[in-house]
């Protein structure tokens, strides 16, 4: 698989991102929480200034505007960018593996000559 067969750690990162990002389905998120605080969908959209049609195409994006986000994340008081935070810390950690990883096989290699 792709994903972790690159060495380089740009196309790792890059990969691994598309694949997060399948897994984060933002307008879920969002419809779970609106139901959560048990918030109507028209008290939603009032809120953030939408009509009921645009809240439920909100529902069913993958991914949004950060702009919009933010407004979302105050209106119902959910910091919905940890999930993209979490993406970095992810991001970072692979990036030093990779590195490591490169080190070791260098290293190895050396002495595989000797």
């Amino acid at each position: 698989m792709y994903l972790f067969t690159t060495v380089n750690s740009i196309d790792y990162f890059h990969s691994y991102s598309k694949l997060w990002l399948m897994v984060i389905h933002i307008g879920n998120k969002i419809k779970g929480i609106v139901s959560k605080r048990g918030m109507s969908v028209s008290e939603f959209g009032r809120r953030i200034n939408k009509s009921r049609e645009n809240v439920y195409s909100i529902f069913k994006r993958k991914t949004i505007d950060t702009g919009l986000l933010s407004v979302i994340s105050k209106v119902l008081e959910y910091d919905f960018f940890e999930y993209y935070t979490a993406l970095s810390l992810e991001a970072q950690k692979l990036r030093d593996e990779n590195t490591t990883l490169k080190e070791m096989i260098k290293f190895l290699k050396s002495r595989k000559k000797n």
